[in-house]
């Protein structure tokens, strides 16, 4: 596997969970209804933040360079 970039899984994993805080958020003995689509956002979310940090931001802060 190459050096995948720290810093776009954490925000990814921070994503997801927002995401899905955000979507399970209903008044009490309410069940969630959201459309369909809606839960496409997880994995494609994802990938372009995992795709952003990998290949266009390329900053990592959790893994530096050794001067």
């Amino acid at each position: 596997m190459k050096n995948r970039n720290i810093t776009g899984i954490v925000v990814a994993i921070i994503y997801c969970v927002v995401l899905y805080v955000y979507l399970t958020d209903t008044p009490p003995g309410e069940a969630p209804n959201n459309p369909l689509w809606v839960y496409s956002l997880f994995p494609l979310g994802v990938v372009v933040i995992t795709s952003l940090f990998d290949y266009v931001i390329k900053f990592d802060f959790f893994r530096k360079k050794k001067k």
